[in-house]
């Protein structure tokens, strides 16, 4: 039995820089995302790359994230 708790590492790549709606350039989360990221539950962490992902969709397609 695989007693290990499951482990998601943080987005981040890096090139931090907040845009004009306080959303990371580098990883798309939001300041909050950021400062709770390592109290956040798994599920709260798989949300949130969910949410990056979505945001990082937005933007390529020319969308405003927010």
């Amino acid at each position: 039995m695989n007693s290990e708790k499951p482990f998601t590492p943080s987005p981040c790549i890096g090139k931090c820089g907040l845009n004009s709606q306080d959303i990371c350039r580098g990883c798309f989360r939001t300041m909050d995302e950021i400062l709770r990221w390592e109290k956040m539950t798994e599920a709260d962490k798989q949300t949130t790359i969910i949410n990056c992902k979505t945001r990082r969709q937005k933007r390529a397609s020319g969308q405003r994230i927010l």
